[in-house]
């Protein structure tokens, strides 16, 4: 709801509630029944097995749909990632955006009123369609998520349709995606590419199992 009012760009609302009511739960039911699609190109079943075990050990505790901490906040001491965008939100702005739409005459359950602590951690259905990957889109791969920092890419380009099945993400280098895409520089504020240097240590066989085993969710 919040991000269709944005759209409307108006602190007035929506001119009939109802209809915009009605289109944003339209929105929820079509994404709460629509399964992600399904990887297109061809998957090594064992390997994807194998890969399956490297996520219940490595990865499950936060990201398995029972997983204890998906969905929840992830203390940024923890995963490490910028904190650019997270030092743009705080409880003041969650306190007016919250009036704002409440002096719409709209209900919702309405934003948590208290300072963050971290980025929530997501669910991964449909993973390998939602490069480039962590929160600000600065690694494009799983591939690259699963290497050290120093290692990612520093520059990359966004936006070129071109899938890559072996890395996992989309095509992010070479003349193409130069002409298609945008420059991505993890120099930038708000582009760092660090953290989440979970599972970067796993050897080389454990890691193509474990991407493997992402195409599959």
């Amino acid at each position: 709801m919040d991000s269709a009012l944005g759209l409307l760009g108006t602190l007035e609302g929506p001119h009939d509630k109802e209809e915009f009511l009605g289109h944003v739960q339209w929105i929820t039911d079509y994404a709460r029944r629509t399964p992600p699609p399904k990887f297109p190109f061809p998957i090594d079943g064992h390997r994807a097995e194998a890969g399956k075990a490297v996520f219940e050990q490595n990865c499950a505790s936060c990201h398995a749909e029972n997983g204890e901490r998906v969905g929840r906040p992830l203390p940024l001491s923890e995963v490490g990632t910028s904190k650019d965008r997270f030092d743009t939100w705080g409880k003041a702005y969650a306190i007016k955006a919250n009036q704002v739409v409440k002096d719409m005459g709209l209900e919702r359950r309405g934003l948590v009123e208290s300072d963050p602590v971290g980025y929530n951690v997501p669910h991964l259905d449909g993973i390998w369609l939602r490069a480039p990957y962590l929160h600000n889109g600065s690694v494009p791969t799983l591939r690259d998520l699963l290497k050290p920092v120093a290692d990612r890419p520093i520059t990359f380009y966004r936006g070129y349709d071109v899938y890559d099945p072996v890395d996992v993400g989309f095509r992010s280098q070479g003349p193409e995606a130069e002409k298609v895409g945008t420059l991505h520089y993890v120099g930038k504020k708000g582009n760092s590419n660090r953290g989440h240097e979970f599972g970067t240590n796993l050897p080389a066989q454990d890691k193509d199992a474990l991407i493997e085993y992402l195409k599959t969710l």
